[in-house]
């Protein structure tokens, strides 16, 4: 009971420190409430140069959980904060937000691109000569206002994106097809890539209209988590003083997004799963063929979340099952759904594979994997009658009546 109540509390003590984030901003302009936000959110913010920052890593890297990187225009990289360690730092779990311009050095495109995020050329800036911010451009048409309708969930919330627009300057980028990356924020169809000087940067179409990307994330298979930002001015104090969410949602979005990156939203966590015989509470280790059998799982959300879509597989190299779960309870004052569905063992003995393996843009996956053995019966569990052998019954039946029948005809000849 002592080592019961010791980890619990060691759970509490954990669950009560705030998450650490380390913030490497060199050049960028003023955000300072920007980061005052975060720690109001309850985020423990580091901030500094990127020496200082990569000095912090280099001495104690481990205690950051999350990073914010505002990437500098100078080509020279510290060693810690290399492509190469942030790759390293995203297999260890931890969540990166980084935010570039268009002036940005050519290593962080880089190293975006390695996500299948391909920013404009150094210099363009997205220009949009209809959406723009009319009472706040410069006259150039790169401020733009985009509205934040159609971003999806649970990256942005339901509030901002019922909000005001979002004041965006920066460089835009294009997106590949790689399932892992979602785009957050898209420009309008009117908006192109162009320097200050009014050169179009490129022909690809990827860069024009709709297609073109502002702020996209990306979401790895072990559910850490980088997004990608092509504005400092996005997070500038200008769009987080008092006043300034009338007119445009910058702060409600960065909260929306760091919340995201951080993973305090979009969470999907298996709290239980259980494989039994109806009727049973107790799973075992091995079932026989043509075994009803009644699989049910309780998930945990960080929001309201109910899908008609997680689906059971259970087979060895192929399935031979497939079926899909139905939630049959809901508990919406804690965002628990327990799912549940039934199935018949196949008429197949060897070692099989139950597996949930549930994922879906913006929420973390959901794996669940149990392995049990499905075996034949014994040979004194066999029906005595098989009702698909009946021809096999009756054909032997009558074999024996012809021989009998023969035999007591041949006896009276005789």
């Amino acid at each position: 009971m002592t080592r019961i109540a010791f980890l619990c509390l060691l759970g509490l003590v954990h669950g009560a420190i705030a998450a650490r984030v380390l913030v490497a901003s060199d050049g960028a302009p003023s955000h300072g409430r920007f980061l005052e936000s975060l720690r109001d959110a309850g985020y423990e913010v580091d901030t500094g140069t990127a020496q200082t920052a990569a000095a912090k890593l280099r001495d104690e890297g481990g205690r950051f959980d999350h990073l914010i990187v505002f990437a500098s225009p100078h080509k020279q990289t510290p060693t810690e904060l290399s492509p190469q360690a942030l790759a390293r730092r995203l297999d260890a779990g931890a969540n990166l937000l980084l935010i570039t311009s268009p002036e940005s050095a050519e290593i962080w495109r880089d190293f975006a691109r390695e996500f299948g995020v391909d920013f404009d050329d150094r210099g363009s800036f997205a220009v949009d000569h209809f959406s723009y911010a009319t009472e706040d451009d410069d006259g150039t048409h790169t401020l733009l206002a985009i509205p934040p309708a159609s971003a999806p969930l649970p990256f942005v919330s339901a509030a901002t994106r019922a909000g005001p627009p979002i004041a965006y300057r920066g460089a835009a980028h294009s997106t590949s097809r790689n399932p892992l990356l979602t785009t957050v924020l898209h420009a309008s169809s009117t908006t192109f890539g162009a320097t200050l000087d009014g050169v179009v940067s490129s022909d690809d179409d990827k860069l024009a209209g709709s297609a073109t990307s502002l702020v996209s994330s990306f979401q790895a298979r072990n559910n850490a988590r980088v997004s990608f930002v092509g504005s400092f001015d996005l997070f500038s104090d200008r769009y987080f003083a008092e006043g300034a969410s009338t007119r445009f949602g910058n702060a409600a979005f960065a909260r929306d997004l760091v919340d995201w990156t951080f993973q305090k939203t979009g969470l999907l966590v298996k709290r239980s799963s259980q494989v039994v015989v109806p009727g049973d509470q107790t799973s075992r280790s091995s079932y026989q063929v043509g075994t009803q059998l009644v699989y049910s799982l309780e998930v945990a959300s960080s929001e309201p979340y109910q899908s008609n879509d997680l689906q059971l597989e259970f087979g060895m190299l192929d399935p031979h099952v497939r079926t899909g779960l139905l939630a049959t309870e809901v508990d919406q004052s804690s965002n628990v759904t327990r799912y549940s569905t039934q199935f018949k063992v196949p008429d197949r003995h060897g070692v099989f594979t139950l597996r949930v393996d549930h994922r879906r843009p913006g929420w973390t996956r959901i794996l669940d994997e149990v392995v049990m053995s499905v075996t034949p019966p014994r040979h004194d569990e066999y029906d005595r009658f098989i009702g698909g052998a009946l021809p096999f019954y009756t054909g032997a039946a009558s074999v024996s009546a012809a021989f009998l029948i023969f035999i007591v005809l041949w006896s009276q000849q005789a």
